[in-house]
């Protein structure tokens, strides 16, 4: 790898690091560390599956740590445009999650746009939770076997779990890192993503959560 993009992509990730905006000072902030891991591959010519797990290390005062476990499955209607869905499960502390979802994507060059829509269901909720997430993401190489790549990613809530509860946006996760192909089958990509919950009435929360993805295809 030359030295200029491994430079580029260093600094890259340190500043979105240590950035934080001028009025987080004064909000809510903690730290956490996610370790993901996918495996992807084919189950037909244009049939793909992918099943991701994660557990998230988080602090206590802003919730328990989550282990979450998802299968997607997704049709290549061509070379860019897929269409899928898939069901996951999310256990945080006691509380258990089972989220169905369908998505949409486009990918081409390095840029892949992904609407999902997700049906979630929560031990004792009043009703099922209706939220959209979308997703642009762009991924380039720097050197051999090594991308950077940056998403942006905005969580919309079109019904409330609750009787009455809040709608509109829940998060916005930004991501930055670099993916390293150790070898034909295997990917390693550290990262760090800024989240940002708007509350009603209160400041932003912001969390820093370093994350390390393992990616396996077969």
């Amino acid at each position: 790898m030359t030295r200029q993009p491994m430079r580029f992509a260093m600094l890259l990730a340190a500043g979105c690091a240590a950035w934080q905006p001028s009025s987080a000072h004064a909000n809510p902030e903690d730290t956490q560390f996610w370790l993901v891991g996918f495996a992807r591959g084919k189950l037909d010519d244009d049939v793909f599956l992918t099943v991701d797990a994660s557990y998230r290390w988080r602090d206590p005062e802003f919730g328990a740590d989550q282990q979450t476990f998802r299968l997607s499955v997704e049709k290549a209607l061509d070379d860019e445009v897929r269409i899928g869905g898939g069901m996951s499960l999310f256990q945080t502390g006691g509380v258990s999650e089972y989220r169905p979802h369908q998505q949409f994507r486009y990918a081409s060059k390095g840029l892949d746009l992904r609407t999902r829509f997700e049906q979630r269901w929560f031990d004792g909720a009043d009703q099922v939770e209706l939220r959209i997430r979308q997703r642009v993401q762009y991924t380039q190489p720097v050197a051999s076997q090594v991308e950077v790549f940056g998403s942006a990613e905005w969580f919309g809530i079109v019904q409330s779990r609750r009787d009455g509860g809040r709608r509109g946006t829940e998060q916005v996760r930004n991501i930055v890192g670099l993916a390293y192909q150790v070898s034909d089958r295997l990917e390693i990509a550290p990262s760090y993503m800024l989240q940002i919950t708007p509350r009603d009435g209160r400041p932003d929360a912001i969390s820093h959560v370093p994350q390390l993805t393992l990616n396996w295809s077969f």
